[in-house]
């Protein structure tokens, strides 16, 4: 016997059986909605803020918070908050961008970032901007300073005692404002004691992705690296070389480029021998390098590659088993699951 309730003959009724679906997919973002997300972003922004450092926030939060190509924040979110009803800060490049959220209760984010504007715009900020940013360092929420913002924070008194990571551009500015704080310009950001530093440009990518794998882990981490495009390049860019450094710590950019590589294609489709071809080393160079200065060999890395996004899947979709281990390469799923049991000492179904 077939209820109202179960469309029974889908030709005869699809408008109905299409939002009988509907509703369920509404459902299922509902729930998803409503779950706290591995890491969420506040953002204040200066009057003419560089707009390579919203984006390159933003973006990678974006990449990091679905699966697949899709945007909705769910394990990522981020809100640009401003005082009044149509609040809107206009970066240095002329486009105005309006807040989303008013001030928001700062032990609601991981982390609570500025990003700093043109140095004489500085004091044209609305005051509870600055306002805010104390009591967020007050209730103990990390308080990021990107490009100039690091600027900001030392005029609120939030770098004391700390190392600030600052532009080249900005290093004698810096030092004439502020002469008795330490400064680097050698480091794409620095992390001291619930404050941190970022020069902009691309090494808020860096510091992204690293705040994307402490937070959500390697496999987000790596996703949001591959869709924000690795190339076939021969030699290292120094994105590369800070997104590589991300994931191992290694002084060899031949290693970083491989590992890098392997990341970004969770494993698959690629083998040892094509990625010694890549950086440019014999197969045999590249497996004695490789296990030097990460410990393992580059097929075991590429396995554990496999199975980490393996794990994501289980954790993340509703993909059948089968599927899955079709979907990270092993042939069948009891090949994946006695590799999976190796590595995490239990069976794939565990984690779902």
């Amino acid at each position: 016997m077939i209820t109202s309730e179960e469309p029974s003959e889908i030709s005869a009724n699809e408008p109905d059986y299409v939002r009988w679906l509907d509703d369920l997919w509404a459902e299922r973002l509902l729930l998803a909605r409503d779950r706290k997300a591995d890491l969420s972003v506040g953002i204040l922004l200066w009057p003419t803020f560089p707009m390579m450092s919203l984006t390159g926030i933003v973006e990678p939060l974006r990449h990091a918070a679905d699966f697949a190509d899709n945007s909705r924040p769910l394990h990522c979110r981020w809100s640009i908050m401003g005082g009044a009803p149509g609040h809107a800060a206009v970066a240095s490049c002329g486009i105005r961008v309006h807040a989303d959220a008013p001030y928001i209760n700062p032990t609601d984010f991981d982390y609570v970032v500025v990003i700093g504007g043109l140095l004489p715009h500085l004091r044209a900020a609305p005051a509870k901007h600055r306002d805010y940013l104390r009591v967020a360092a007050s209730a103990g929420v990390p308080v990021i300073g990107v490009c100039t913002g690091a600027f900001v924070l030392a005029q609120e008194g939030l770098l004391a005692g700390r190392k600030a990571c600052v532009h080249p551009f900005h290093a004698e500015d810096f030092r004439i404002a502020f002469p008795r704080l330490a400064f680097s310009t050698r480091d794409d950001f620095l992390i001291e004691n619930g404050r941190i530093t970022v020069p902009g440009g691309v090494s808020i990518l860096s510091l992204m992705t690293e705040l994307i794998r402490t937070h959500c882990g390697p496999d987000r981490a790596a996703k949001a690296v591959h869709q924000l495009s690795l190339t076939e390049q021969k030699h290292m860019s120094a994105f590369d070389h800070g997104r590589a450094t991300t994931f191992r710590r290694t002084e060899d950019s031949r290693i970083q480029r491989a590992v890098v590589l392997i990341e970004s294609r969770k494993g698959r489709d690629v083998s040892p021998e094509q990625v010694a071809s890549l950086v440019g080393l014999s197969p045999r160079q590249f497996a004695r390098i490789f296990q030097d200065n990460i410990g393992m060999t580059p097929k075991r890395f590429i396995v554990e590659t496999r199975l980490r996004y393996g794990r994501f899947l289980l954790e993340n979709s509703t993909l059948p088993m089968t599927a899955i281990a079709f979907e990270i390469g092993f042939s069948d799923s009891a090949h994946f699951a006695t590799a999976f049991r190796k590595k995490y000492g239990k069976p794939p179904r565990s984690f779902r």
